[in-house]
């Protein structure tokens, strides 16, 4: 058998005709409930779908339906991107110790981490020695600028001399 049924917006929109199939699919959708108008097509009186007996039973819940899933304890856990403290902290040191460009690479990387980590996005457990290599990092690459501007200033004066 045909239905038709009425939408509850300002204009009453009818849609139809419909077929148990079609009802059943728009119930599962929400866009039906047991209180929505139907008519059946050989009749002009509108009805709560519930009100009608051949309809009542889609309005039960279906067995083949499982219940919605519980969500597990595991749900609840935030996952982070991983964070690099310890590479930075290697190249904080590298760039004090002899290199000053791996002093670069880790002001700058240490800077993107602590910043994905205040934001929440990287673990936040690699915070202190995230930290520690950006410092590090600074002090080499100032060391290193201050180092390379005795050596030119050196050069430049043995230079004028000549």
């Amino acid at each position: 058998m045909e239905y038709y049924f009425k939408a509850n917006d300002k204009d009453e929109t009818e849609y139809g005709p419909l077929e148990q199939a079609q009802i059943r699919d728009w119930l599962g959708q929400g866009r039906m409930d047991g209180n929505s108008q139907v008519r059946s097509a050989d009749s002009d009186d509108w009805l709560p779908l519930s009100g009608h007996p051949e309809l009542s039973e889609l309005l039960a819940p279906s067995r083949s339906t499982p219940p919605p899933p519980t969500p597990s304890p595991q749900a609840d856990v935030q996952h982070y991107a991983p964070h690099r403290g310890a590479l930075i902290l290697t190249f904080g040191i590298l760039g004090i110790a002899c290199c000053f460009p791996f002093g670069i690479a880790a002001w700058i990387m240490g800077n993107n981490d602590m910043q994905q980590i205040e934001a929440g996005m990287m673990d936040p457990t690699g915070k202190s020695i995230t930290n520690a290599g950006r410092i590090c990092g600074i002090i080499g690459t100032v060391l290193g600028i201050f180092c390379w501007g005795l050596r030119l200033l050196g050069f430049a004066l043995e230079q004028s001399q000549m």
